[in-house]
């Protein structure tokens, strides 16, 4: 349990909000696109988060990119995951 601790202490964690009746924080892990530099969290369905920067299959939102993701560590000056944005959300084909 220890090493699962520090696992999550080590995270960043996404503090947007879960949409679609959910109302509430998301939570999840924070990934940064290494192609962009995009920051967000992944979500299995899209739309499911205000700042999500994923598809499941870790495609990036912001120029589509796909398995181009590294985990964002906590304290990270870049932590804090981006809005989503209409041109982002159209990347989402």
């Amino acid at each position: 349990m220890a090493n699962y601790e520090k696992l999550k202490n080590d995270m960043s964690i996404c503090d947007g909000e879960r949409i679609g009746g959910y109302a509430s924080a998301c939570r999840g892990q924070l990934y940064r696109c290494t192609a962009c530099g995009a920051v967000g969290c992944r979500q299995a369905k899209e739309h499911a988060c205000s700042k999500q920067g994923f598809s499941v299959a870790f495609k990036c939102y912001a120029c589509g990119a796909v398995g181009k993701e590294e985990l964002v560590a906590s304290g990270h000056e870049a932590s804090k995951s981006a809005a989503s944005t209409p041109a982002r959300m159209e990347n989402t084909d």
